[in-house]
């Protein structure tokens, strides 16, 4: 999606960041060296700078089943609430702005990006809120929650019922709270349960 095009179209009325950790990138530089951790600027390729948009154009016009799909089909059924056909599948991802908060490709999910990759990404995140100005921020996964700045913001518990909760932490930009939920990642084995995390977005979305 253009970035001139992101938010003009809201989920329900509501402008939702979906925000995932990273991408993973196997591209070789020179004498068979990856990328990563190399990962910068000038050793980036045209295609690098549309990953994020290509990776979302191709699971909507080729689902294959890989991984990373299925983390997409599991994801958009919980926030919807059930299965979505390929016309509500496009509807939906050009409703809400999904972004990556660290600006280094990584080599897999299992291993953690390093220090100064989430203390460089920082700057970018802070950009992209003030601009976007969203209402709320769906964070994929504890790891990457925990990596978030704090910049000074409140954190709440948001309850589904008397035994499940998950944490909310509350940014102030420009004078606007914009509140981020803290998932398990859709692709992780806790996070692929859509009905119960479903009733999560249900209660954020409305009641928050």
């Amino acid at each position: 999606m253009d970035r001139q095009e992101l938010f003009i179209r809201c989920y329900k009325g509501k402008r939702i960041l979906v925000l995932g950790e990273s991408h993973y990138c196997g591209k070789e530089l020179g004498e068979g060296n990856r990328c990563y951790p190399l990962c910068k600027r000038e050793n980036m390729l045209p295609d690098c700078f549309s990953q994020t948009e290509d990776v979302i154009k191709w699971y909507l016009s080729e689902y294959t089943g890989e991984p990373f799909q299925r983390t997409f089909v599991c994801f958009e059924r919980a926030v919807v609430g059930k299965e979505l056909s390929q016309e509500e599948r496009d509807e939906f991802w050009q409703s809400v702005m999904f972004y990556n908060y660290i600006q280094y490709s990584q080599s897999g999910p299992r291993i953690p990006p390093q220090p100064d990759h989430w203390a460089k990404s920082e700057l970018a995140f802070q950009e992209l809120l003030e601009q976007y100005m969203p209402d709320y921020i769906i964070v994929w996964g504890v790891r990457l929650y925990n990596g978030l700045p704090d910049w000074n913001g409140v954190g709440s518990k948001l309850f589904i019922n008397e035994h499940d909760s998950t944490d909310i932490w509350s940014y102030t930009i420009n004078g606007k709270s914009i509140p981020a939920i803290k998932v398990h990642h859709p692709s992780s084995p806790s996070g692929k349960s859509w009905s119960f995390w479903h009733e999560f977005y249900k209660k954020f979305l409305n009641e928050y």
